[in-house]
């Protein structure tokens, strides 16, 4: 998987995720290494795909804010493969935790517009396993 840095230099790619219903949305993610989930959706994001909720709870912030959260399951497009993930839906922006990363290596070359590599473990080069998805 690739992408780019940002201005703001965070850490961005586009992923693929499908619904239940196989309703496949593709959204702009951040890496955010200090997540130790898989991944963030906002709801407006849960309600396209038809997510069901699975259960819910309360998260403490880098900040130090609480928040509650409902808690999906939804299949992300890695390494060429769906792969079926916990999704917490809260806020804004959708973030690739470090339990989704877990088995990869992630190369990035922290500069403006920047090279975002993620390739599994062992992988000598990896081709851009995100340009072509089943549908």
């Amino acid at each position: 998987m690739t992408g780019t840095v940002t201005a703001g230099l965070e850490a961005a790619l586009k992923l693929s995720l499908r619904g239940p219903s196989g309703t496949v949305v593709e959204v702009d993610a951040i890496i955010d290494s200090g997540y130790t989930g898989s991944l963030t959706l906002p709801d407006v994001i849960a309600t396209a795909l038809g997510l069901t909720r699975r259960t819910g709870g309360r998260a403490v912030l880098a900040d130090g804010s609480a928040l509650l959260f409902d808690s999906y399951s939804v299949e992300v497009w890695w390494h060429r493969s769906w792969r079926k993930v916990a999704a917490s839906a809260f806020g804004t922006e959708i973030l690739v935790g470090m339990r989704l990363l877990e088995g990869s290596e992630v190369r990035i070359a922290v500069v403006a517009s920047g090279a975002v590599e993620i390739v599994p473990l062992g992988a000598p080069t990896a081709p851009h396993d995100n340009a072509v998805q089943p549908q």
